[in-house]
């Protein structure tokens, strides 16, 4: 079993929070953010995290072999973690309203969050989190 935040491995996490499979570009979009913050940043490791209704836990071994064939890339395939369950678990403490846009979330193992974003990643790296990463 996996907890979160605490078992996550950085002192900090970005986590890219998505809700549908049709969300998965906007997760893409933070890569290359994600790739520089772990190069500048060692305390910082970086992760997407799919939550899935908990209704479809019982298609978890496909629904995760899929994924894992979808995901080529070792490194992305490691940083991806899963959450089966009730969403409202995810989108309540994050005080997001609707899973419309994936949440970027910047938080420490203890569950602090020290920055938030939705959506697409800007054209230039958000100032608010070069801000968080620098406190």
């Amino acid at each position: 079993m996996f907890l979160l935040p605490g078992d996550l491995e950085g002192d900090r996490n970005l986590v890219a929070v998505a809700f549908h499979r049709s969300q998965q570009k906007e997760v893409d979009s933070w890569q290359g953010v994600f790739a520089a913050l772990e190069e500048e940043h060692k305390d910082v490791a970086c992760y997407e995290m799919p939550t899935i209704s908990g209704r479809w836990k019982a298609f978890r071994p496909m629904i995760d072999g899929g994924m894992t064939a979808a995901i080529p890339d070792p490194v992305t395939r490691a940083r991806t973690v899963t959450v089966y369950g009730d969403t409202r678990r995810v989108t309540g403490p994050l005080g997001l309203g609707d899973r419309d846009r994936i949440a970027v979330v910047l938080t420490d193992r203890a569950g602090r969050i020290s920055w938030i974003a939705r959506g697409v990643c800007p054209e230039q790296r958000p100032e608010g989190l070069q801000l968080a990463l620098a406190a």
